[in-house]
């Protein structure tokens, strides 16, 4: 018999639990019968050339949809900007039951700039779901030119028209502003696709400048205020380094701004003002007098090398320092001029096997790269000068650019063996009469000893270090024996010596240093020295990681960032004297702070 509270609890039980049954698959299925779609919306249906507009592409139905393929047109410039999501939730009545059913959709957007004028038609884009192809819609927009400024000039400065393949040359645009302007831009101007750009820095001091984008690299240029066709203008220029790197006849530009004008009544509008192009032709490098081991370097050069050391035994690691100095973007200039190629360095030499190392940061217009090499005879004299060829476009011809030759003062190694090591005494020894009854015994030549280089061969061979061999070997194994405790109290004592007055007499050391240079080398010396690193790598940010005073700190930055520029700074001779002193001071102060 069942009592009637039970039938009462399985009643209230069982009848919510068959009813959430039954609705789950109801509701399950409400959202994989949702139907994908593809949907294209547009900011605009009119713009004005170089503008920007977006472009969203609506992916509504699909879990995790990839990126759209849309085939964009020539004239268009367009920037994925990323994807979003959405989510709406809603009740829905669907064969009389009543649901909540969630819509998502995801956003795809790009920012469309156009180049040229005219009609613009954007194909429908196309999204792979699920192995299948689902499209959108086509789309359409205005492209239009604002109105010609007859008040405005746009020209396009180029030294020569014919180029070498991969020669960099300068080229100046300027721009003769007609009347009050705001809201410019260069997007719609036209370069080759084969010519890199790269923006020239100048000399901006005292002068007004202007930020802006080109090509997407960011450029400065200034606006002084000079005489045009009988009238006070402003004069807007910037400088551009163009490299082609494609063999033919290409058209640079125009170079064209749109821009916002606005006249002496108050209104405002859209104007534009663009150059005439120019022809420039690129041809090939001659084959006649090219060296045998160019690698397409454009351009002249300087390079300094430098060596750890000038007097060294045979086989001791010598650091080679290798700096080149030209116009960027350096073409050709992508490593440092292989070793091995050479024969003076193959006959004498031993390369590091990695070949160089790049130093970072790398400086503008300068190249810095580490190696290591070992003589292999005693008759070496000097570490021969490091080529490098490259074809010189102002004269038309090759160049082979060397460093100097760096005297080096090698050593021969004696070969010591074991054996050598146990009858070291001298003569006068052996025959005292404590050790008459020894009998001295005749040695054999022997493998080279723990401590000797080896042979040229065995030089040449060597592959490093190796430390599960060297640990079995027996003068290894006899140090690690010494009792630890003797080790680590020698230790102590050497390091609470060193490190008691080290950073002060660092510092001491690297102002004496600096004051025997004048100039901002004097702050780069200091600089080098205090926070150890190479000289040829100090920058002016590196001004920016010492623990002064801001004020300190920027002047410091200012000083060596006008000298980084190339152009002379205002400030007299003993301001730089001044700075090195406040420098030297303020970082003595946070020593002892440090310390008390």
């Amino acid at each position: 018999m069942i009592h009637a509270s039970t039938t009462r609890f399985w009643a209230w039980f069982c009848v919510p639990l068959v009813l959430l049954l039954l609705a789950a698959p109801l509701q399950a299925q409400g959202t994989e019968d949702d139907e994908i779609s593809v949907t294209t919306e547009i900011s605009r249906s009119s713009v004005y050339v170089g503008d920007e507009l977006t472009y969203q592409v609506v992916v509504r139905g699909a879990s995790n949809p990839q990126q759209p393929e849309v085939a964009f047109p020539d004239l268009l410039r367009a920037q994925f900007n990323g994807r979003s999501s959405q989510s709406y939730t809603s009740m829905r009545i669907i064969n009389g039951v009543r649901r909540s059913v969630t819509d998502r959709s995801f956003i795809f957007q790009f920012t469309l700039t156009p180049m040229g004028e005219g009609s613009i038609d954007i194909p429908a884009p196309s999204v792979e779901i699920n192995g299948q192809i689902y499209s959108g819609d086509p789309v359409s927009f205005e492209a239009l030119l604002p109105v010609r400024s007859d008040a405005d000039e746009m020209e396009i400065i180029v030294g020569r028209s014919t180029l070498y393949q991969n020669e960099t040359a300068e080229i100046e645009c300027v721009w003769w502003i007609g009347d009050q302007t705001s809201e410019f831009n260069f997007t719609s101007s036209a370069f080759p696709e084969s010519f890199k750009l790269t923006a020239v820095e100048q000399n901006t001091s005292g002068q007004y400048k202007v930020d802006f984008t080109l090509n997407g690299q960011p450029m400065t240029g200034v606006v002084p205020t000079q005489e045009h066709n009988g009238q006070q203008m402003s004069r807007f220029s910037f400088r551009i380094a163009i490299t082609p790197t494609e063999v033919g006849r290409f058209e640079l530009g125009p170079l064209r701004a749109i821009f916002t004008r606005h006249s002496g009544t108050g209104s405002r509008f859209r104007a534009y003002v663009e150059s005439e192009p120019v022809d420039i032709e690129v041809i090939q490098v001659p084959e006649q007098g090219r060296p045998a081991n160019y690698d397409g370097a454009i351009g002249q050069f300087q390079l300094t090398a430098r060596a750890s050391n000038s007097s060294v035994n045979v086989g001791d690691p010598i650091q080679l320092t290798l700096r080149i100095r030209g116009e960027e973007p350096m073409i050709g200039v992508s490593d440092a001029p292989d070793l091995l190629l050479d024969p003076a360095f193959l006959d004498q030499f031993k390369v590091d096997s990695e070949g160089w190392r790049e130093v970072s940061p790398r400086n503008r217009g300068m190249r810095l790269y580490e190696t290591t090499i070992r003589a292999l005879d005693d008759r070496v004299t000097q570490i021969p000068p490091i080529q490098l060829p490259s074809f010189n476009p102002d004269i038309g011809e090759y160049r082979i650019y060397r460093s100097e030759a760096i005297p080096l003062q090698v050593t021969a190694v004696r070969e010591v063996t074991l054996a050598d090591a146990l009858v070291s005494a001298s003569q006068d020894t052996i025959e005292s009469p404590r050790h008459r009854t020894i009998d001295r015994i005749e040695l054999t030549t022997a493998a080279p000893g723990l401590w000797a280089h080896g042979s040229r061969e065995e030089i040449l061979q060597s592959r490093g270090f190796n430390l599960a061999q060297t640990l079995t070997e027996p003068g290894w194994q006899a140090a690690l024996a010494v009792p630890p405790s003797l080790f680590l109290c020698a230790c102590a004592v050497v390091g609470i010596r060193r490190t008691r007055d080290e950073e002060l007499h660092r510092h001491s050391q690297a102002y004496r240093r600096a004051k025997r240079h004048s100039g901002t080398e004097a702050l780069r010396v200091f600089l080098s020295a205090v926070l150890d690193i190479d000289l040829d790598a100090v920058t002016a940010n590196d001004a920016l990681t010492l623990s002064i005073s801001d004020e300190l700190r920027a002047a410091v930055y200012q000083r060596l960032l006008v000298a980084e520029g190339g152009s002379r700074s205002n400030q007299p001779e003993h301001d730089v004297r001044d700075l090195l002193r406040a420098m030297h001071a303020a970082c003595l102060e946070r020593v002892r702070k440090g310390r008390s």
